[in-house]
């Protein structure tokens, strides 16, 4: 979305987890909003040390003792957060959480923020709840019907 309005900051902010967690409807459009929407991440090194390193160290913090990699609705959300200087990394949610699979993340850290566990970003991209066999997430199990 390439207005200056955070439509997904106003989504988290007009509803709490808990309608979210009831509400597939609202679920739904949420994903969707987030999918489509540019996020910006914190990034710990220059675009020398990027290119140096082969990639992208996101910012994570913790949650509960586990790393969340902190992802924000707008520029204004990061530099609220972090600090005017903190350098980002601006892509689309559908690219972003792509690489984030099986990991945690937080949007927005705040009173209107929301956590994602790797299960939740699982459904917000349309994965499986349960992959087939050769799919990525599969769990190789005693009913795989392959041998091992």
């Amino acid at each position: 979305m390439s207005t200056d309005k955070d439509e997904l900051a106003d989504m988290l902010r007009d509803a709490d987890a808990q309608q979210m967690a009831n509400d597939p409807i609202l679920r739904k459009a949420f994903s969707i909003g987030l999918l489509a929407s540019d996020l910006f991440v914190p990034v710990e090194q220059s675009e020398a040390e990027q290119a140096q390193a082969g990639g992208v160290n996101l910012q994570a913090i913790p949650i509960d003792d586990t790393p969340h990699v902190l992802l924000f609705s707008s520029k204004a959300k990061l530099g609220a957060f972090t600090g005017p200087n903190t350098r980002f990394a601006r892509a689309s949610g559908l690219d972003i959480l792509t690489q984030l699979r099986g990991n945690f993340a937080v949007l927005n850290p705040g009173p209107d923020g929301r956590a994602l566990a790797p299960e939740d970003i699982a459904e917000i991209l349309g994965d499986s709840p349960n992959p087939a066999h050769g799919e990525a997430g599969h769990v190789h199990g005693p009913n795989c019907g392959h041998g091992h």
